[in-house]
């Protein structure tokens, strides 16, 4: 089983760069075949693919994007980008949102426990915050 998980990663590892340059063409037709590289959900969350370096000032200036948050695997971010709960979902809720705008993504089980984690965490740091500004 160990060699067999070893190829999928090395696969998955060999077809990044041609499904990036496949996603990049895409974001660049017109029409039908157009795909965005990111939607807005309201007026502080962006969804979509991770930014790339020369997006950066885009972002930040037009869509006053202040931080990133990415489910990305390392070698993805390697070399092409930039290394307070608005809606107050839980993971579930977040990832049925994210279902509805991009039906194509998969949220795997250990990326839904990376978001439970990151919200247990969130959530006590939030508790902690109120807690601090009533004493």
């Amino acid at each position: 089983m160990a060699a067999a998980e070893w190829l999928q990663a090395g696969l998955v590892r060999v077809l990044f760069y041609p499904t990036l340059l496949y996603t990049l063409l895409r974001g660049k037709m017109p029409g039908r075949a157009h795909r965005a590289w990111y939607h807005r959900i309201d007026s502080t969350v962006l969804l979509g693919a991770l930014p790339l370096r020369n997006m950066t000032r885009q972002l930040v200036q037009d869509e006053n994007v202040r931080g990133v948050i990415t489910m990305n695997e390392e070698y993805e971010t390697r070399f092409l980008c930039n290394s307070s709960q608005v809606h107050n979902w839980s993971p579930e809720e977040a990832v049925r949102a994210i279902t509805k705008i991009r039906s194509h993504i998969h949220i795997r089980p250990g990326q839904l426990d990376v978001l439970k984690e990151f919200h247990k965490i969130t959530v006590e740091a939030a508790k902690d915050e109120t807690s601090d500004t009533k004493t």
